[in-house]
C-alpha cells in the first residue's frame, strides 16, 4: 500500500527545458494569435481608457499572454520558483521568526484592525450602517467560535492557515465590492456573464420557437436548463485548450503558498466555484484514493460552500438580474476558496501526512478530446446528465418536502394550533426551522425585523436546496414582472442590505440532497474511501454552510 501512492505522486520528476517546450509550428501558431491581440490591446490603451470593460480586457490579455508563455518557457523555473524563494526569504522568514503561539494574536489584531477600519470608515448607506456592520463582525466571531467548539482536534487547529484565510477572504470582498477597479471589473463581468449565458436563447428558440425569447417569464426548465447545457459545453472547450487547468492551478498555487494547505485540496477548492461539487474532485482523481481524512473533508466542504458556474444564470435571475446581484454572487464564489479551506481546517485539522503537501498538480484527463467540436459535444452530453440530475432531484426533493409540510400542517391543525405569524397560512417546516436559523441570520448582519423571515429561506436551502430557497426568496422580495432591461426591482418586502446578504447566504450547495451527490461521485472515484466519505459527509455539509454564512457576514461588515 505504501509504494502505490508514491508511484502515483511524481516518483521521478522530469526536468523540463527552460525554453523551447513546443515545436516551431506551435510557436508560430501561438504568435499568430498573440500579435493581433497585442495590437488590439495597444489600441485599447491609446483610445479605450475609461470605457466599459477596459480593466477586464487588460487583465484578460495578461492572463492569455502568461498562458502562451507557459507553453514555450518554463514559468516555474524562471518566475514561480524564484518568487517562491523570495517569499520564503522575506514574508515566510518573518512569519517563521515569530513564535507560533503569537501568530493568532498578531494575525487577529491585524485582521480586526482592517475590518473595523473599513466598517467604521465607510459612509453609511442603504446597504449598511456602522452598527449593522459591527453586528456582522460580531457574527463572524460567533460563528468561528461555534466551529472551534465542534472541532475534532482543537489542539491541532492550524491558526496560521485560519488567519491567512480570513485575511484573503476579507481582501477579496474588499476588492470586489469596494474598490473602484474591482467594481468596474466585476460590473463588466456581471454584464458579460448575463449576456453570454443568454446566448443559450438562440438554441432554445430553434428548439421551442421564438416564444422562448424571454425564458425567465416561462418555466424553470426553459429558463435555467438551456443555460446550463450551453455553459457546460463552453467549459469543456476551455478545458480542451487548457485554460481552466491553468486558472485552477494558479489559484491552487496561491493557496498552497499562503495557507499552507496541500496541493490536492487546494486544487479542489480553487475549481469548485467553476465546475461545482464533485466534478472539481475529478481534477485530482489519481489522489482521491490516498487523501487523508482531513483532505477529504476539505474537498467536500469546498463543494458544499459555493455554487457552480453552470447554475449562476439561475441565481442571477433569482436575485434581481442586475450588476449588483451578479457581483454579489461572484464575490461569494471567490471568497469561498480561502474560506472553505479555513473552516475545514478548524473543524477537521490535519494530523496525517499528505502526499501532495507543498505541491500543486493538475493531472491530465485520462480521455483526450479529439478537437473543439468533440469537446463541445461531450460537454453537452455531460450537461444533459447534469440537467437530468438537477431536474430529478428537484422533482423528488421538493415533492417530498411538500408532503412533509402537509403532514406538519395537518399535525398542528388537528390539535388546534394555527400559524402564529400569518393566520391564513398553515404551520410549515420552514416556519419551525426559522427559529433555529434566526440567530445565524442575525449574525450575518441582517436587521432584527428581517431576521426571522430570512431564516425561513436559509432553512429551505438546507433541508431542500438552494434552487427552492432562491425561488421563494425571489417571490417574496422582488417584483413579479421584469422591467424593460430584464432586471427585477425590489418590492419593498426587504431592504437592500437584507437582499444583498441573503444573496450571499444562499449561495452554496450545502443541503441534505447534496450529501448524496458528493458521496456518490467521490465514492465512484475512490471506492475504498466510501466509509470515510459517509462518516465525513454531514460534518462537511454543515461546515460548508458555515463557510457560506461567514462569507456573508464578512461582506456585511463592509457593505
Amino acid at each position: 500500500m505504501d509504494s502505490k501512492p508514491v508511484e502515483i505522486h511524481l516518483a521521478e520528476p522530469v526536468t523540463k527545458p527552460i525554453v523551447g517546450k513546443r515545436d516551431t509550428k506551435t510557436a508560430l501558431y501561438h504568435l499568430a494569435i498573440w500579435v493581433p491581440l497585442t495590437a488590439f490591446i495597444i489600441a485599447l490603451i491609446i483610445k479605450g481608457q475609461g470605457k466599459e470593460g477596459y480593466e477586464f480586457a487588460i487583465f484578460l490579455y495578461v492572463i492569455i499572454t502568461l498562458r502562451f508563455l507557459a507553453k514555450h518557457i518554463s514559468m516555474s523555473q524562471l518566475i514561480y520558483a524564484p518568487v517562491g524563494k523570495v517569499w520564503d526569504m522575506t514574508i515566510g522568514a518573518a512569519v517563521r521568526a515569530v513564535p507560533q503561539k503569537f501568530h493568532l494574536a498578531i494575525g487577529g489584531i491585524v485582521y480586526f484592525a482592517l475590518v473595523f477600519g473599513v466598517a467604521c470608515g465607510t459612509p453609511e448607506s442603504e446597504t449598511g450602517t456602522i452598527p449593522q456592520r459591527i453586528q456582522s463582525i460580531g457574527g463572524v466571531v460567533i460563528m468561528t467560535l461555534i466551529l472551534v467548539a465542534f472541532s475534532r482536534d482543537r489542539k491541532n487547529i492550524p491558526w496560521g492557515t485560519v488567519v491567512v484565510g480570513f485575511l484573503l477572504q476579507f481582501l477579496l470582498a474588499l476588492f470586489i465590492l469596494k474598490t473602484q477597479i474591482g467594481v468596474n471589473i466585476f460590473y463588466f463581468i456581471s454584464k458579460l456573464i448575463t449576456t453570454f449565458l443568454e446566448e443559450s436563447v438562440a438554441g432554445l428558440e430553434f428548439v421551442l420557437g421564438p416564444k422562448a425569447s424571454n425564458p425567465f417569464q416561462y418555466t424553470f426548465a426553459v429558463a435555467v436548463l438551456p443555460a446550463i447545457l450551453f455553459f457546460v459545453a463552453f467549459i469543456s472547450i476551455i478545458y480542451y485548450i487548457g485554460g481552466m487547468q491553468y486558472i485552477v492551478a494558479k489559484f491552487a498555487w496561491i493557496m498552497v503558498r499562503l495557507m499552507n494547505t496541500s496541493g490536492a485540496e487546494s486544487v479542489v477548492a480553487a475549481a469548485s466555484p467553476f465546475v461545482g461539487q464533485g466534478e472539481s474532485a475529478l481534477l485530482v482523481k489519481p489522489f482521491i484514493e490516498f487523501m487523508t481524512r482531513s483532505e477529504l473533508h476539505s474537498a467536500m466542504v469546498s463543494g458544499f460552500s459555493t455554487i457552480a458556474g453552470s447554475v449562476l444564470i439561475a441565481y442571477i435571475n433569482y436575485t434581481g438580474n442586475n450588476p449588483a446581484s451578479t457581483s454579489t454572487l461572484l464575490a461569494s464564489c471567490l471568497m469561498s476558496v480561502p474560506c472553505s479551506l479555513m473552516v475545514s481546517k478548524i473543524v477537521y485539522p490535519e494530523t496525517e501526512e499528505s502526499l501532495t503537501k507543498g505541491t500543486v498538480t493538475v493531472p491530465e484527463s485520462e480521455e483526450k478530446d479529439a478537437n473543439l467540436l468533440d469537446a463541445a459535444s461531450k460537454g453537452a452530453a455531460i450537461g444533459v446528465q447534469l440537467c437530468l440530475l438537477i431536474t430529478g432531484s428537484l422533482l423528488a426533493i421538493i415533492s417530498l418536502y411538500a408532503c412533509a409540510n402537509d403532514l406538519t400542517a395537518w399535525a398542528f391543525d388537528i390539535v388546534g394550533i394555527k400559524n402564529w405569524i400569518d393566520g391564513s397560512q398553515p404551520v410549515s417546516i420552514q416556519l419551525l426551522l426559522s427559529y433555529v436559523f434566526w440567530p445565524i441570520a442575525f449574525c450575518l448582519g441582517i436587521p432584527v425585523g428581517d431576521a426571522r423571515k430570512s431564516a425561513e429561506f436559509m432553512a429551505t436551502k438546507i433541508v431542500v436546496n438552494e434552487f427552492a430557497a432562491y425561488a421563494n426568496f425571489h417571490d417574496y422580495a422582488f417584483q413579479v414582472n421584469a422591467t424593460a432591461d430584464g432586471s427585477y426591482p425590489l418590492n419593498g418586502a426587504f431592504p437592500l442590505r437584507t437582499v444583498r446578504l441573503m444573496s450571499f447566504a444562499l449561495c452554496g450547495f450545502a443541503n441534505i440532497g447534496s450529501i448524496g451527490i458528493q458521496t456518490s461521485i467521490l465514492g465512484h472515484i475512490a471506492p475504498s474511501r466510501k466509509r470515510d466519505l459517509a462518516e465525513l459527509a454531514l460534518s462537511a455539509m454543515l461546515t460548508g454552510a458555515f463557510s457560506t454564512w461567514i462569507s456573508a457576514a464578512v461582506a456585511g461588515a463592509i457593505l
